[in-house]
């Protein structure tokens, strides 16, 4: 009976243990790929062409901005700028900006007293910024197209910039840097939506160095010490290319 039951068990494994093998495949040549494909375009020309061009052109525009880091006084400016494109890349950009007068409303609360300690921090008290006049260098890193459908397409550039100019306090004029960048949407090939975020650099009068109380007349700026500002200025524009 053993014999019998060795004798199978034998025969199994040796049923179950015979090697595979593997089929191969192969497929004709004519029918493997070869080549990638790619959009087809009805109006091939309108692809490759730039939509907007700027070389030699000039560029008008003005809209407003706000001071993101100015915890005393209005952020909210009125500006315009006008460039000129020496070619698709290089350009100039002179631009001006205007603060509206007033506190910022944490301005006003020190104003008020609130927060402190039976005490007073009038910032009108102190010169401050009124108005700026920037000569930049502009260069136009990227231009492309953005397609929001098969029937609208948005052209953009973004570029960078940097410059000097002055800045207006109420009793003298300093001399400020910026440097900044930007983009602009184009609505048509002449009308734009710009944006521009830069950091504006100058030395001026410290209004938080003096007690400044709401009785007090407006201090000249030699009654301050001096301190270097580095403010955040964002400004939204619509430009026109002449």
């Amino acid at each position: 009976m053993n014999l019998v039951l060795g004798s199978l068990c034998l025969l199994l494994t040796a049923v179950f243990s015979t090697p595979g093998y593997a089929d191969k495949i192969e497929f004709p040549e004519d029918e493997l790929a070869s080549e990638s494909v790619l959009p087809v375009f009805d109006k091939l020309a309108n692809v490759k062409n730039r939509n907007v061009v700027t070389e030699k052109r000039i560029e008008l525009g003005g809209g407003f901005g706000f001071n993101l880091m100015d915890p005393f006084y209005n952020p909210l400016n009125f500006n315009g700028s006008l460039s000129y494109h020496f070619d698709e890349i290089h350009g100039v950009n002179l631009a001006a900006a205007f603060w509206q007068s007033g506190l910022s409303s944490y301005g006003e609360q020190l104003r008020k007293g609130e927060g402190l300690d039976l005490s007073y921090f009038d910032a009108s008290r102190a010169p401050h910024p009124k108005y700026m006049f920037m000569a930049n260098y502009q260069y136009t890193a990227y231009y492309g197209k953005i397609s929001y459908s098969k029937s609208l397409v948005m052209n953009l550039s973004m570029f960078s910039l940097v410059g000097v100019g002055m800045i207006g306090l109420d009793d003298q004029s300093v001399v400020a840097l910026n440097v900044g960048a930007g983009e602009k949407f184009y609505f048509t090939p002449n009308l734009a939506l710009r944006l521009d975020l830069r950091a504006l650099i100058y030395r001026g009068p410290d209004p938080t160095t003096k007690a400044l109380l709401p009785t007090d007349s407006v201090q000249p700026s030699s009654a301050f010490d001096e301190t270097t500002f580095i403010h955040a200025l964002m400004t939204l524009a619509l430009v026109y290319l002449l």
